[in-house]
């Protein structure tokens, strides 16, 4: 009796555990968009480049679109999901508008993440790859 309810203790602190999350390594990190919906972004490694940082601490996040600053909340649970909301950006008149209006498009259809490497994954519903940030 003491075997199974040591057993079922350790079950339940697994399911518990963080592992699932990405680790303390990922937040705080510039994570530059490399592929919207399948197609190759070109990127200059300079903090010009549409990206996101993501902050632990307070479920918020920022970033960049190309030219407009992003801004907003995310949440993420064990089962790798993931939401954005409240997405703003300043409104700069850019080249890149359709880019970015794109982008923060595909932010909003954000449902699921995963981590692969330094890349980071992020799904639609159906858990198609639609963005992908290294």
């Amino acid at each position: 009796m003491k075997n199974i309810f040591f057993v079922l203790t350790l079950l339940i602190f697994a399911s518990c555990s963080s592992s699932s999350f990405p680790n303390e390594n990922w937040y705080g990190r510039h994570l530059a968009v490399v592929e919207m919906m399948g197609t190759p972004v070109q990127t200059s490694g300079s903090p010009n480049d549409a990206h996101l940082i993501f902050n632990s601490q307070n479920g918020l996040i920022n970033g960049s679109g190309g030219c407009n600053r992003i801004f907003g909340d995310f949440s993420l649970d064990k089962r790798k999901s993931m939401r954005f909301s409240e997405i703003g950006a300043t409104r700069m008149t850019c080249q890149s508008q359709p880019f970015e209006n794109r982008f923060l498009e595909l932010l909003d259809q954000v449902r699921y993440y995963e981590i692969e490497g330094d890349m980071m994954l992020l799904k639609s519903g159906k858990k198609d790859v639609i963005l992908k940030l290294q």
